[in-house]
Order: C-alpha cells, then sequence, then structure tokens
C-alpha cells in the first residue's frame, strides 16, 4: 500500500528538495517512497490488517514521508533528518504496540488485529518439572 507520494514530499519538505536529493536518478523518489510504505506494512502488519480500509492515514503519510527523505539522502543526512526518521520508526512501534492510536483522516481509529487469548491448561513441562533431568 502506498502511504504518501511525491507530492506528499515535495510538500513537506519543498521541490527543490526532493529534487536535489533525486538527482538525475528517474524514478528514485518513487522507489524511496515504495520502501517506506513496505516499512509502515512491516511494522503494522502483527497490529493491523493489511491493506488499511478506510483511510487516508495522515500520521503514516508523515511517517513515509520522513522515511523516504532519510533513505534519500543516503549516508550524508542532517542530524534533523536522521532524528525525524528515528522518530518515525518510534512512532510505528508505538502504533504496533498500541500505545498510539492510529486514526484516519475523519478521526476514526484501525481496526487492530484480534488475537485469541490462550486457554487451556497450565503447561505441564515447566522449567521447575524438568530440573534434574
Amino acid at each position: 500500500m502506498t502511504y504518501a507520494t511525491r507530492a506528499d514530499l515535495e510538500t513537506r519538505f519543498g521541490t527543490d528538495e526532493a529534487l536535489d536529493l533525486a538527482g538525475l536518478q528517474a524514478g528514485r523518489i518513487d522507489v524511496a517512497l515504495a520502501d517506506a510504505a513496505a516499512e509502515v506494512d512491516a511494522a503494522l502488519a502483527a497490529a493491523y490488517r493489511l491493506p488499511l480500509q478506510g483511510g487516508p492515514w495522515p500520521r503514516l503519510v508523515g511517517i513515509a514521508c520522513d522515511l523516504a527523505r532519510r533513505a534519500l539522502y543516503d549516508d550524508a543526512a542532517s542530524a534533523e533528518v536522521s532524528a525525524r526518521a528515528d522518530e518515525a520508526r518510534a512512532a510505528l512501534a508505538r502504533l504496533a504496540a498500541g500505545s498510539d492510536a492510529l486514526l484516519d483522516a475523519a478521526g476514526r481509529p484501525a481496526a487492530r488485529l484480534q488475537r485469541a487469548a490462550h486457554a487451556g491448561p497450565a503447561p505441564a513441562m515447566t522449567p521447575d518439572n524438568l530440573a534434574g533431568l
């Protein structure tokens, strides 16, 4: 799923910066955005059914833009660019853990996956039961 577009990146960071980062390599911005979307999906897959329904998801647009921007800088990213990407990854972790809510543009939360609770007898083989074997 695509969370951000080239236009989103240019709106947030300026057309000049986006063009400078892409250089003469056609499609470099699209690749960075696709890689950012894959990172978002990987972080959220255990907590949400993907692709997300509804939307748009403004928080994910910002996160994807920060991740793509960092990728476009290669190894020469400024401290601010790196810090924003680090915060984007931390935000993804909070969203996946459920400590932050993932809201669509209308303020509706994304439905989290329901996990089955463990039920049944206690395990018969425990470290205490196996001691001395």
